[in-house]
């Protein structure tokens, strides 16, 4: 990654700090019925922080969702997340002794919530390259998406059963133990804001104390950046290859393209990677390695077989 791009990351970082995150209580007409085919589409019972983000500019989400819903909604984008997922785990993984699961909270909550996240952190890796590349270039040494071999049937529509959402704790929180676990959180990432995905977590604070305890000598070394990199590499791979037959956006003008050009390179290459990387470590360390790298609710897997 090179000083260009991590400047980039830099800008785009500070402008979804600084932009409001549209929840889906407060979404215009418009963008809520977005965010329900966003649900439904990507098999989970939740909004993610990009879609939040980007239903700033209501005219580019809505008309970026339109163009690569039918991809999202492939076999071959399924099995595409489903390979970023099993090349995400950075072993060795960290001692889960200490952990008391059980006394944190109520364990089948916190699986729930935890194999949503380990779900759908792919998808949206994916999701986020595909609307960079398609829209505002492919990076160097690359082609831009275009129709290609993949299976393009479609998966099952809607929530996978057994995903979960939960409330996020407010980042802005009084709890003077979970301000100082997101404080860590943002500080050891090099990020603005706490993640939904830590935020969720936070529902059960000795539960995030433990396993951060753990993840965090890992994030920002160069094993960790290293993966990061190899994700990004991946998923700009797996997009080249998904049967995509969409058009680069028209509009907006340069001012707005260039803030959703640099929200969107903050997204995939250092925000979604980072919290992928972090959900497989806390998935090994609750269930072990081997469940880290697969998810219960692919429907590829489960049309695979074991």
């Amino acid at each position: 990654m090179d000083r260009d791009d991590e400047q980039e990351i830099r800008r785009g970082m500070e402008r979804v700090a600084r932009m409001p995150d549209v929840m889906p209580d407060a979404a215009s007409e418009r963008v809520a019925r977005v965010y329900q085919d966003v649900q439904d589409t990507l098999r989970v019972p939740i909004v993610n922080l990009i879609f939040r983000t980007l239903a700033n500019h209501p005219d580019y989400l809505e008309g970026a969702w339109a163009r690569i819903r039918p991809t999202l909604r492939s076999r071959a984008f399924e099995q595409a997340a489903d390979e970023l997922r099993a090349q995400a785990l950075l072993e060795p993984v960290p001692d889960a002794g200490g952990v008391d699961r059980e006394a944190s909270g109520d364990l089948h909550r916190i699986r729930a919530f935890n194999d949503t996240i380990h779900y759908v952190l792919p998808k949206l890796l994916l999701t986020a390259t595909l609307l960079h590349e398609m829209d505002f270039g492919p990076s160097p040494g690359g082609a831009a998406p275009g129709p290609a071999a993949g299976d393009a049937s479609p998966i099952p529509s809607g929530p996978a059963e057994g995903t979960s959402k939960v409330e996020m704790v407010d980042a802005e929180t009084d709890d003077p133990r979970l301000r100082a676990l997101f404080q860590s959180v943002k500080e050891r990432h090099g990020h603005p804001l706490v993640s939904s995905y830590y935020r969720g977590l936070a529902n059960w604070p000795g539960f995030l104390a433990a396993v951060w305890s753990r993840v965090e000598p890992r994030v920002r070394s160069e094993p960790y950046d290293a993966r990061g990199r190899a994700l990004v590499a991946s998923a700009q791979e797996r997009v080249r290859t998904l049967p995509v037959h969409a058009r680069p956006a028209e509009g907006p003008d340069e001012a707005r393209r260039a803030e959703i050009r640099q929200v969107l390179t903050a997204f995939r290459l250092r925000f979604i990677p980072d919290m992928l990387l972090d959900a497989c470590l806390i998935k090994a360390v609750v269930d072990g390695p081997d469940a880290a790298r697969t998810s219960r609710f692919s429907v590829a897997r489960a049309q695979a077989g074991p």
